[in-house]
């Protein structure tokens, strides 16, 4: 992830908190302690605040290496670092989806409304029959037992042991676009197939967010490698600039997650 600067509004100084609570915890008790599971931008947040004590070790881990939400794991110096203290379980969900167009979000939505919080679920992998959940471990029972329905098929529930499964890979579509600017709103238009006055009026309602973090100003300037999540939509990521028209609009790759 390339260099973030730290904004800190009220989510960040919370969890700047809390963390630091856990390390005093670590210090004083000789506790392992884990974080809930959070995105990419507050990882970096911890894990630079985190390496600047020699007192302890860390590690992010969310269930694979390339997992986008991690949690950090935080133990005294002398405690040996392993995965398995993540505390993440990783459940595979089945049902006969193979003929239903299933998303992200579908799953998501499912998971949630079991009453279970945005922070105890790490990444969720869609596949052609159903899905693979990272979960805080004290819940994998319980979203087995009771496992969701997705568009009213039932689905069943299996636990893996970590590092016995692969990533499935994730369906996306590559646009390829010319633009006059890379401001937000132009790009969310053109990533997302809407017209640049739904995608500003969208923005301004706080409803897309950039690396992670929510952006209300529509002349924000996206950069390579920029992530951009719209409620509702999904994401896209600003893949390549590669270079300009011959009159002088930029030509760049967009790639759209299904």
């Amino acid at each position: 992830m390339k260099k973030v600067n730290i904004i800190l509004n009220s989510d960040t100084k919370e969890f700047i908190k809390r963390l630091e609570d856990k390390v005093e915890l670590v210090i004083k008790r000789n506790q392992v302690q884990v974080t809930e599971f959070i995105d990419p931008y507050l990882c970096k947040v911890g894990e630079d605040l985190l390496k600047k004590n020699s007192y302890i070790k860390y590690l992010s881990y969310g269930g694979t290496d390339e997992c986008e939400r991690k949690r950090i794991i935080i133990s005294p110096d002398f405690v040996e670092m392993d995965r398995g203290l993540s505390g993440i379980s990783v459940i595979e969900y089945k049902g006969n989806l193979e003929y239903l167009k299933v998303s992200h979000r579908d799953f998501l939505g499912a998971l949630l409304s079991l009453g279970i919080k945005r922070e105890k679920i790490g990444d969720i992998y869609p596949n052609n029959d159903g899905c693979i959940v990272m979960i805080n471990e004290e819940l994998s029972d319980y979203i087995i037992i009771n496992a969701p329905k997705i568009k009213g098929v039932p689905l069943t529930g299996v636990k893996l042991p970590l590092g016995t499964w692969q990533r499935p890979k994730e369906q996306t579509k590559d646009i390829f676009v010319s633009l006059a600017s890379l401001r937000l709103d132009a790009v969310v238009a053109n990533g997302f197939g809407i017209s640049r006055a739904k995608a500003s009026e969208e923005i301004k309602k706080g409803k897309v967010k950039v690396n992670w973090r929510e952006v209300q100003s529509l002349s924000n300037i996206c950069e390579e490698k920029d992530v951009i999540s719209f409620r509702g939509k999904g994401r896209i990521i600003l893949e390549e600039v590669i270079g300009q028209t011959h009159k002088g609009r930029i030509k760049t790759k967009i790639i759209r997650f299904q």
